[in-house]
């Protein structure tokens, strides 16, 4: 495969591609500069909004803040990594909520911070599987197919099955800002395509919404409405998310696809350039979500595995059946994502999603 960062492709060029000019030089302009060593006393985040954030908040910001006497500040949304990007030389905020494939794309740029265990000591109690040069893992969220167990009588056992016509208009595929980009580059890999080839992908997903007339989810929460009101019977999720949709009364289950899952391995990556006061505090944050209480007690919200080695020890006996998992099950999940590049896909990251708009969806 061609080297997706070749000569042609110098950094200037990259930021460009991914921005645009005119935006990047908007992001960028009337910066004031770093904060002041006084204004360490705050922790400035990136952060999604939802659920997620509510119990990322309970479990980890709060009791951070309040022990320190600091003033957490919250930006919430989807898609920050041309914000974090454009503001490299100047930049606002501590934290960026990133997984193992946008804060790889991120470090190469210089935007993130590599994490040491030396400044982060926690690091050395998580599995080797969930530690990233950018980025450790606070739980891993393994990622396949939820069926509506009621409507489809039919094994599911594969990707492909989302293009079963029985199911059309009741078939959903996630939103390209949310887990989309990654969801697509999965079916484009088994479909027979890579990084630098993404027709397959193409090919599949614009008959997967023009002819099996599939619905666009656009979080986990509005993924769970459709679930549970039966408008969609069969699309890509997260395994607790279909476990806490059943709960509330969706006849789900769970499918990890034979051609290999996927798992998000969720967490902050500290933000390069800030003051050594505003990088020395991330660091201490980001440690706390390594610990091994703090993280059963998220698994205990979530529904996710942990990724210190203690906590997946020390499971308490009514979490242990649930997240407890074995080394081949382990292994298992991250197989498909293995095949990323993520690097090329990052490059051509605004080709593809102008071709997910225009060929798939038809904008």
């Amino acid at each position: 495969m061609t080297n997706a960062f070749d000569a042609s492709l110098n950094r200037r060029g990259f930021l460009q591609g991914t921005l645009g000019t005119a935006a990047a030089a908007a992001l960028t302009a009337g910066f004031s500069g770093r904060l002041s060593a006084a204004e360490a006393t705050e922790l400035r985040i990136l952060f999604p909004g939802g659920t997620w954030k509510d119990w990322f908040d309970t479990t980890f910001v709060t009791p951070f803040a309040e022990r320190k006497k600091i003033k957490p500040v919250w930006k919430l949304g989807l898609g920050y990594e041309p914000l974090v990007i454009a503001q490299r030389s100047r930049p606002q905020w501590d934290l960026v909520h990133l997984n193992q494939n946008t804060s790889s794309q991120q470090g190469a740029l210089n935007s993130v911070i590599e994490w040491k265990e030396e400044r982060i000591p926690n690091l050395k109690k998580i599995h080797p599987s969930f530690k990233y040069q950018f980025l450790a893992g606070k739980v891993h969220t393994p990622y396949g197919i939820a069926v509506n167990t009621k409507r489809i009588k039919k094994p599911i056992t594969s990707w492909f099955d989302l293009w079963d016509p029985e199911f059309a208009g009741k078939v959903a595929f996630p939103d390209w800002v949310w887990v989309g980009e990654e969801v697509f580059h999965a079916i484009n890999i088994v479909s027979g395509g890579d990084a630098e080839n993404v027709d397959p992908g193409v090919t599949r997903l614009k008959d997967l919404f023009q002819k099996n007339k599939a619905q666009i989810i656009n979080n986990v929460e509005h993924t769970k409405q459709l679930l549970v009101s039966e408008d969609v019977w069969i699309c890509p999720y997260f395994g607790a998310r279909t476990e806490q949709a059943n709960a509330a009364g969706a006849p789900v289950e769970f499918v990890m696809p034979k051609e290999g899952g996927l798992s998000w391995i969720w967490g902050t990556s500290i933000i390069a350039n800030r003051p050594k006061e505003s990088i020395e505090l991330a660091e201490a944050f980001v440690n706390e979500t390594l610990d091994a209480e703090k993280q059963i007690a998220f698994s205990r919200l979530t529904g996710y595995p942990p990724t210190n080695l203690d906590a997946m020890k020390n499971l308490p006996n009514d979490l242990k059946q649930k997240l407890t998992m074995s080394d081949a099950d382990l292994e298992g999940i991250g197989q498909l994502a293995r095949r990323f590049d993520y690097m090329a896909q990052f490059a051509y990251r605004d080709r593809n999603r102008e071709r997910w708009n225009k060929e798939v969806l038809g904008k």
